[in-house]
């Protein structure tokens, strides 16, 4: 989750949001040094802690017949009509560097007991006996605790302004306070609290750009301990006989490469006629799915937010259209005639409904 990489570009760019405080100004860091520091502390600090984490949901579907959504090998299952709701978990995080390695444990603190662990690149997942592996999906923040939020500020594009929004208070702890405000409409802006002593995030709030500024995502520690004390032994499973099931990086959040055999990338046939200012293409492919089936990819970034475009042949009993979001992921659906057939657009990432809606209507077949 580093921010290394752009704290350059970062720096040029930044426009500080009103009069950073006395107490920041004397520490003489810009936002980009304290970013830096959140980076370094995710990485390398010793921490305990627990926090919560908050997700606004919202789905609609307008039916097909039959109505259910059968996109590929992906079934979607949603009820006809809108249904909103919001989800509401609590973690306990253990994080420690052991011979320069990190290691990190993330149990789930809210209904059946399981466990995330990660020994530097390698995550794993434990469950009680019995357990369902699938039944995972979309129960952890994505991908561990620290690829949350420090990895997305990797390479972030001009399309931002980022300053000092202040001070606060979190879990007993002096913060800092950070606001990330994107420069349009099509993307989402950002409020982190840091802690003042290491930099370690401590508070984020994730809104849309919509008139009345909805909190998509809340993560929040609300209990932390951080250095000395932090026990090697609270790293190992707390489930007696866990079953342990490693996990792919798109199993935990991640997007993972897809390439076709030999590592070279096929290049697709479908393109997208639209995307937001700032994002770029960072990769496309149309590799065959088992059994024959093709789906051309489409992936795009503007170094803080990405989304996917999934093009497919229609499903021979049709489908309908889907709009989803939980927290900053949309997920939408829709049917796009062709020449010699209909095909699915489905678009997934981290952008507004109405700009994932406007994304997958300039989708276009090249001739």
């Amino acid at each position: 989750m580093g921010c290394r990489g752009f704290v350059a570009a970062l720096a040029a760019s930044t426009v500080l949001a009103g009069v950073a405080s006395a107490a920041q100004e004397a520490k003489g860091k810009t936002a980009a040094d304290w970013l830096h520091a959140m980076d370094g502390a995710f990485r390398s600090l010793d921490y305990d802690g627990v926090f919560s984490y908050y997700t606004a949901e919202r789905a609609q579907l307008t039916p097909a017949t039959p109505p259910a959504v059968a996109a590929g090998d992906r079934t979607l299952s949603f009820g006809i009509g809108i249904r909103t709701a919001a989800r509401l978990a609590t973690y306990r995080v253990v994080h420690k560097v052991i011979d320069g390695v990190e290691r990190e444990r993330i149990e789930h603190l809210d209904g059946p007991p399981r466990e995330v662990l990660r020994v530097g690149n390698r995550i794993v997942c434990a469950l009680p006996p019995g357990d369902e592996l699938p039944a995972l999906a979309g129960g952890l923040p994505a991908a561990p605790y620290a690829g949350v939020f420090g990895r997305r500020f990797e390479a972030m594009s001009d399309s931002y302004r980022v300053g000092f929004d202040g001070a606060g208070r979190i879990a007993g702890r002096s913060a800092v306070k950070l606001r990330v405000a994107p420069l349009d409409q099509d993307r989402f802006g950002y409020r982190l609290w840091l802690d003042e002593a290491t930099g370690l995030l401590l508070r984020s709030e994730l809104h849309s750009v919509a008139a009345e500024a909805a909190k998509l995502e809340i993560f929040q520690f609300t209990s932390l301990h951080i250095g000395d004390g932090v026990a090697t032994e609270d790293l190992a499973p707390a489930m007696p006989n866990p079953v342990l099931h490693e996990l792919t990086h798109a199993d935990a959040g991640q997007p993972a490469a897809t390439a076709a055999p030999g590592g070279a990338t096929v290049p697709s046939h479908w393109e997208a006629g639209w995307v937001p200012r700032g994002f770029r293409m960072a990769r496309g492919n149309g590799p065959p799915r088992a059994g024959g089936a093709a789906v051309s990819t489409l992936v795009y970034s503007d170094g803080l937010a990405a989304f996917s475009v999934f093009i497919e042949a229609m499903p021979a009993d049709g489908a309908g259209n889907v709009v989803s979001r939980r927290g900053a992921t949309v997920l939408l659906s829709q049917a796009k005639s062709g020449a010699e057939r209909d095909h699915l657009v489905t678009v997934v990432g981290e952008v507004p409904v109405a700009t994932a809606r406007r994304i997958a209507a300039g989708v276009y077949q090249r001739r």
